[in-house]
């Protein structure tokens, strides 16, 4: 074999296993680069969805429901998009119980620019943290969604930045139902861990710095 083979043959063994790896880091790492996809926000309507409600508590610390939680920052953040300039659209504005489908419906009917469902984390009482999750699809628009909300919120202040993630805690290839069902570009934040003290401690003493960063990122993203 001469020279000049031996060199082409390298140099294509080099690039095979360079797209090799490039695949892995697109398969298993959850913020891997994706293409722009050129969304482009149709209304102005934001919805921010407070998780669970009524009959469903969602997790519990004591007498601390995370439902309780999720509408308090919900109401909190609406005012706030409201007062840039933003329509609001809430899944539920009191202690209500609604289907995983009803919010979906409710956001996709009124053709929301983009959803944003509001919940606490719950695992043992070590476990700390913000984190927000997006369709395993990771479009550029809900990674953009997410990784300005999960900045603001750092900004102001977390315990732990656990990062933006894709699909959901038992597979990258699988969604939760309203990353899933939702038309627009989705969201989920895990504002914390009700079972962790301090946590809670900086919920309640930030809860209106937190709902005016997430309002603020997500005006950003619509501009």
């Amino acid at each position: 074999m001469n020279r000049k083979k031996l060199v082409i043959i390298l140099i294509c063994i080099f690039a095979a296993l360079l797209a090799g790896a490039a695949g892995i880091y697109f398969v298993l790492n959850p913020s891997a680069p994706v293409l722009i996809d050129g969304y482009t926000p149709e209304t102005k309507i934001i919805c921010i969805d407070a998780g669970h409600g009524g009959s469903d508590p969602g997790a519990v610390n004591g007498e601390r429901q995370e439902k309780d939680d999720n509408l308090t920052l919900a109401l909190l953040v609406a005012g706030e998009l409201e007062a840039l300039g933003y329509t609001p659209l809430l899944t539920r504005s009191d202690d209500s119980y609604l289907t995983l489908g009803d919010r979906c419906e409710i956001a996709n009917e009124q053709n929301a620019a983009y959803f944003v469902s509001l919940h606490r984390n719950s695992a043992s009482e070590s476990a700390k943290g913000v984190e927000v999750w997006i369709s395993s699809k990771k479009t550029a628009a809900e990674r953009k969604l997410a990784q300005k909300i999960m900045d603001a919120l750092t900004e102001v202040g977390v315990q732990s930045e656990r990062g933006v993630k894709a699909g959901t805690q038992a597979s990258t290839e699988s969604d939760y139902s309203v990353n899933k069902n939702t038309k627009m570009p989705s969201c989920i934040i895990e504002l914390g861990f009700i079972t962790n003290g301090e946590d809670n401690r900086l919920l309640d003493e930030n809860m209106e710095e937190y709902a005016s960063a997430i309002a603020r990122a997500i005006a950003e993203v619509m501009e």
